[in-house]
């Protein structure tokens, strides 16, 4: 069993395989000597938008944490030179990467320094990005629509468009999946909306794989490809893409059968 700060994740396994798929297996995961999830099984392929669903306390933000240290092993893989087509073969050592919640909008930092400070990893002993880094990070924040923000104070910026400089962080970085934890916390509806459309585009047009969680369950099932789900008795259960609604009632039992509105 392997120690993570008070973390603990149990014989985690990731993997490609058929080079199209990426293969995760964990027999368990918890905190101290509490068992949250066990028997974690699941295959993400490119371009897929997964939600990961389940009341509080059971394990969302413990999971992503165990698959992004998990993952760290490939951090240092070769980068990819451009952005994948759509359902393109993961590499060999795919690329992991968190981008949590609650992240503070600090004051003093611009756009273009939060996204360069994102990617430290890849920076030089003086803390300068490549010119490779550099052209990354011009790709995303086009893709993103937030190229007239990059030089604007981050603690300016609204929820809705910081979300996008946090998502331009795991584009520059090249992450093959992308995991990250309630996007659309705090957001109003409108913003809401945005950034959960803005998931799916990048999934669609980069062949990222994200997973994200999420308690707002209506509007992002509109969006999700497929839920993963976490029951308050310890539970994972994946959903196809034709009975998502029906795993999510596994977690939520008194959940109604209205979806919401399509986005």
């Amino acid at each position: 069993m392997k120690s993570i700060r008070a973390l603990f994740y149990k014989d985690l396994i990731i993997k490609n395989i058929h080079s199209t798929v990426l293969q995760i297996q964990i027999p368990a995961i918890g905190y101290g000597d509490r068992f949250l999830v066990r028997d974690i099984s699941f295959e993400l392929a490119p371009g897929e938008l997964v939600l990961l669903a389940g009341p509080n306390g059971t394990g969302k933000t413990t999971l992503l944490k165990a698959l992004a240290e998990g993952g760290k092993g490939s951090e240092n893989c070769a980068t990819l030179g451009s952005p994948r087509k759509e359902n393109a073969p993961f590499p060999p050592s795919a690329r992991i990467i968190l981008i949590p919640t609650n992240i503070p909008k600090v004051k003093g930092f611009t756009v273009e320094g939060f996204i360069e400070t994102g990617c430290y990893q890849e920076s030089d002993w003086r803390g300068r990005i490549s010119a490779e880094t550099a052209g990354r990070m011009e790709q995303a924040l086009e893709l993103l629509g937030i190229q007239a923000f990059r030089k604007r104070d981050i603690s300016t910026l609204s929820d809705g468009e910081f979300q996008k400089a946090c998502l331009a962080v795991g584009l520059t970085r090249q992450a093959d999946v992308l995991l990250l934890d309630e996007p659309t916390a705090h957001l109003d509806v409108e913003n809401r909306i945005e950034v959960l459309r803005t998931l799916r585009d990048v999934a669609q047009k980069t062949g990222m794989a994200i997973l994200f969680s999420s308690h707002d369950l209506h509007d992002a099932l509109q969006v999700a490809d497929r839920v993963f789900a976490l029951t308050r008795d310890g539970r994972f259960i994946a959903s196809s893409q034709a009975n998502r609604s029906d795993v999510l009632r596994e977690a939520f039992p008194t959940l109604p059968s209205e979806t919401g509105t399509a986005i």
